[in-house]
Protein backbone atom coordinates (compact mmCIF):
# COMPACT_ATOMS: atom_id res chain seq x y z
CA UNK A 1 0.00 0.00 0.00
CA UNK A 2 1.39 3.37 -0.85
CA UNK A 3 0.53 6.83 1.11
CA UNK A 4 -1.68 8.20 -1.54
CA UNK A 5 -3.66 4.57 -1.19
CA UNK A 6 -4.22 4.91 1.91
CA UNK A 7 -5.07 8.39 2.24
CA UNK A 8 -7.49 7.45 -0.67
CA UNK A 9 -9.09 4.34 1.75
CA UNK A 10 -9.87 6.89 4.51
CA UNK A 11 -12.10 8.62 1.98
CA UNK A 12 -15.03 5.69 2.51
CA UNK A 13 -18.18 7.34 3.85
CA UNK A 14 -17.14 6.44 7.74
CA UNK A 15 -19.07 8.11 10.05
CA UNK A 16 -16.50 9.80 12.76
CA UNK A 17 -17.69 12.70 15.51
CA UNK A 18 -15.91 15.87 17.19
CA UNK A 19 -17.63 17.59 19.53
CA UNK A 20 -21.08 16.61 18.15
CA UNK A 21 -20.36 17.53 14.94
CA UNK A 22 -19.54 15.01 11.87
CA UNK A 23 -16.90 15.30 10.44
CA UNK A 24 -17.00 14.30 6.39
CA UNK A 25 -13.07 14.06 5.36
CA UNK A 26 -10.44 12.82 8.01
CA UNK A 27 -7.96 13.60 5.71
CA UNK A 28 -8.62 16.98 5.43
CA UNK A 29 -10.12 18.30 8.31
CA UNK A 30 -7.79 20.11 10.62
CA UNK A 31 -7.94 18.10 13.76
CA UNK A 32 -7.20 14.82 11.52
CA UNK A 33 -5.19 15.38 8.36
CA UNK A 34 -1.95 15.77 9.72
CA UNK A 35 -2.03 12.85 11.52
CA UNK A 36 -3.45 10.52 8.56
CA UNK A 37 -0.23 12.24 6.38
CA UNK A 38 2.01 11.10 8.98
CA UNK A 39 0.37 7.60 8.40
CA UNK A 40 0.60 7.99 4.34
CA UNK A 41 4.29 8.84 4.93
CA UNK A 42 5.11 5.99 6.63
CA UNK A 43 3.38 4.09 3.86
CA UNK A 44 5.19 5.88 1.47
CA UNK A 45 8.83 5.41 3.10
CA UNK A 46 8.20 1.21 2.61
CA UNK A 47 8.71 1.95 -0.94
CA UNK A 48 12.33 4.27 -0.80
CA UNK A 49 15.19 2.92 -2.64
CA UNK A 50 16.78 2.68 0.71
CA UNK A 51 14.11 1.39 2.76
CA UNK A 52 15.08 -2.28 1.19
CA UNK A 53 16.62 -4.45 4.13
CA UNK A 54 15.72 -1.88 6.79
CA UNK A 55 12.00 -0.80 6.37
CA UNK A 56 11.47 -3.77 3.65
CA UNK A 57 12.17 -7.22 3.11
CA UNK A 58 11.07 -9.90 0.80
CA UNK A 59 7.13 -11.62 2.28
CA UNK A 60 7.20 -15.17 3.07
CA UNK A 61 4.09 -16.39 1.33
CA UNK A 62 5.44 -16.59 -1.82
CA UNK A 63 3.43 -13.61 -3.52
CA UNK A 64 7.09 -11.85 -4.57
CA UNK A 65 6.47 -9.02 -2.88
CA UNK A 66 7.90 -7.55 0.30
CA UNK A 67 6.53 -5.81 3.50
CA UNK A 68 7.93 -4.11 6.87
CA UNK A 69 9.99 -6.44 8.41
CA UNK A 70 7.79 -7.18 11.97
CA UNK A 71 4.67 -8.43 10.06
CA UNK A 72 7.15 -11.61 8.99
CA UNK A 73 7.83 -14.39 11.57
CA UNK A 74 11.14 -13.87 13.23
CA UNK A 75 12.63 -17.16 12.71
CA UNK A 76 15.85 -16.13 13.97
CA UNK A 77 18.24 -13.36 16.22
CA UNK A 78 18.67 -11.44 13.44
CA UNK A 79 15.11 -11.49 12.08
CA UNK A 80 14.05 -9.74 15.75
CA UNK A 81 16.99 -7.44 14.86
CA UNK A 82 15.90 -6.40 12.01
CA UNK A 83 12.24 -5.58 12.79
CA UNK A 84 12.99 -3.87 15.64
CA UNK A 85 15.41 -1.62 13.39
CA UNK A 86 12.38 -1.23 11.45
CA UNK A 87 10.04 -0.25 14.11
CA UNK A 88 12.92 2.84 15.38
CA UNK A 89 12.88 3.92 11.53
CA UNK A 90 9.52 4.27 11.44
CA UNK A 91 8.88 6.00 14.43
CA UNK A 92 12.01 8.54 13.67
CA UNK A 93 9.91 9.54 10.59
CA UNK A 94 7.09 10.57 13.42
CA UNK A 95 9.65 11.66 16.29
CA UNK A 96 8.15 9.00 18.54
CA UNK A 97 4.64 10.54 18.51
CA UNK A 98 2.82 8.05 16.94
CA UNK A 99 1.78 5.36 19.12
CA UNK A 100 -0.35 3.25 17.14
CA UNK A 101 1.32 2.71 13.82
CA UNK A 102 0.62 -0.16 11.91
CA UNK A 103 3.19 -1.72 13.38
CA UNK A 104 1.65 -2.25 16.41
CA UNK A 105 -0.68 -4.82 15.67
CA UNK A 106 1.96 -6.80 14.01
CA UNK A 107 3.15 -8.19 16.71
CA UNK A 108 -0.03 -10.61 16.84
CA UNK A 109 -0.69 -10.88 12.82
CA UNK A 110 3.17 -11.84 12.99
CA UNK A 111 2.65 -14.66 15.47
CA UNK A 112 0.22 -16.32 13.13
CA UNK A 113 2.56 -17.70 10.74
CA UNK A 114 4.45 -19.38 13.53
CA UNK A 115 1.48 -20.40 15.75
CA UNK A 116 -1.33 -20.92 13.34
CA UNK A 117 -1.49 -24.67 14.63
CA UNK A 118 -2.98 -23.47 17.83
CA UNK A 119 -6.51 -22.48 16.15
CA UNK A 120 -6.89 -26.04 15.49
CA UNK A 121 -9.47 -26.45 13.06
CA UNK A 122 -9.24 -22.93 12.04
CA UNK A 123 -5.66 -22.75 11.08
CA UNK A 124 -6.26 -21.90 7.69
CA UNK A 125 -7.82 -18.63 8.99
CA UNK A 126 -4.88 -17.92 10.65
CA UNK A 127 -2.62 -18.33 7.93
CA UNK A 128 -5.09 -16.09 5.72
CA UNK A 129 -4.88 -13.33 8.31
CA UNK A 130 -1.08 -13.49 8.21
CA UNK A 131 -0.79 -13.91 4.50
CA UNK A 132 -3.42 -10.44 4.23
CA UNK A 133 -1.51 -8.69 6.70
CA UNK A 134 1.65 -9.05 5.66
CA UNK A 135 1.15 -8.45 1.70
CA UNK A 136 -0.98 -5.24 2.49
CA UNK A 137 0.61 -4.18 5.45
CA UNK A 138 -2.38 -3.91 7.07
CA UNK A 139 -3.49 -1.02 9.84
CA UNK A 140 -5.17 -2.89 12.41
CA UNK A 141 -6.41 -1.91 15.76
CA UNK A 142 -8.39 -2.88 18.44
CA UNK A 143 -11.26 -1.82 21.04
CA UNK A 144 -11.24 -3.58 24.38
CA UNK A 145 -12.92 -2.15 27.09
CA UNK A 146 -16.75 -1.80 27.58
CA UNK A 147 -18.19 1.55 27.12
CA UNK A 148 -19.33 2.63 30.89
CA UNK A 149 -22.85 2.64 30.65
CA UNK A 150 -23.70 3.33 34.03
CA UNK A 151 -21.47 2.57 37.49
CA UNK A 152 -24.17 1.86 39.42
CA UNK A 153 -25.65 -1.54 37.91
CA UNK A 154 -24.40 -4.24 37.90
CA UNK A 155 -22.70 -5.87 34.69
CA UNK A 156 -25.83 -7.60 34.08
CA UNK A 157 -27.82 -4.72 33.54
CA UNK A 158 -25.55 -3.40 31.11
CA UNK A 159 -24.93 -6.51 29.13
CA UNK A 160 -26.43 -4.74 25.84
CA UNK A 161 -22.93 -3.19 25.00
CA UNK A 162 -21.24 -6.74 25.56
CA UNK A 163 -20.81 -8.59 22.26
CA UNK A 164 -23.91 -11.05 21.88
CA UNK A 165 -25.47 -12.57 18.88
CA UNK A 166 -28.51 -11.07 17.52
CA UNK A 167 -29.25 -14.12 15.41
CA UNK A 168 -27.81 -17.24 13.58
CA UNK A 169 -28.18 -17.51 9.81
CA UNK A 170 -26.95 -19.59 7.03
CA UNK A 171 -23.90 -17.12 6.29
CA UNK A 172 -22.89 -16.94 10.23
CA UNK A 173 -23.56 -15.42 13.49
CA UNK A 174 -24.94 -12.05 13.40
CA UNK A 175 -23.16 -9.82 16.39
CA UNK A 176 -24.01 -6.62 17.89
CA UNK A 177 -21.47 -4.78 20.40
CA UNK A 178 -19.86 -1.33 21.05
CA UNK A 179 -16.42 -1.06 22.52
CA UNK A 180 -14.31 1.78 23.25
CA UNK A 181 -10.74 3.79 23.68
CA UNK A 182 -10.22 2.31 20.13
CA UNK A 183 -6.97 4.64 19.65
CA UNK A 184 -6.67 6.07 15.77
CA UNK A 185 -9.96 3.47 14.61
CA UNK A 186 -10.46 7.12 12.57
CA UNK A 187 -7.10 6.42 10.57
CA UNK A 188 -7.72 2.84 9.95
CA UNK A 189 -8.45 1.96 6.28
CA UNK A 190 -10.84 -0.72 7.61
CA UNK A 191 -12.96 -0.92 10.58
CA UNK A 192 -13.29 -4.99 11.42
CA UNK A 193 -14.92 -7.23 13.95
CA UNK A 194 -13.59 -10.55 13.15
CA UNK A 195 -13.33 -13.97 14.69
CA UNK A 196 -10.52 -16.92 13.71
CA UNK A 197 -12.37 -19.66 14.80
CA UNK A 198 -16.04 -18.25 13.93
CA UNK A 199 -17.96 -17.54 10.59
CA UNK A 200 -19.35 -13.83 11.34
CA UNK A 201 -22.03 -12.96 8.68
CA UNK A 202 -22.42 -9.52 10.22
CA UNK A 203 -21.28 -7.15 13.10
CA UNK A 204 -23.10 -4.17 14.05
CA UNK A 205 -20.57 -2.56 16.44
CA UNK A 206 -20.35 0.99 17.62
CA UNK A 207 -16.38 2.25 18.87
CA UNK A 208 -15.71 5.48 20.79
Amino acid sequence: MSGEEYIESLRDGREVYLHGERVRDVTTHPAFRNSARSVARLYDALHEPEAKGVLSVPTDTGNGGFTHPFFRTARSAEDLVTSRDAIVAWQRLVYGWMGRTPDYKAAFFGTLGANADFYGPFRDNALSWYKRAQERVLYFNHAIVHPPVDRDRPADRTADVCVHVEKETDAGLVVAFSQSRMIAGYFLPQVSWNSLNRSVAAASFGAV
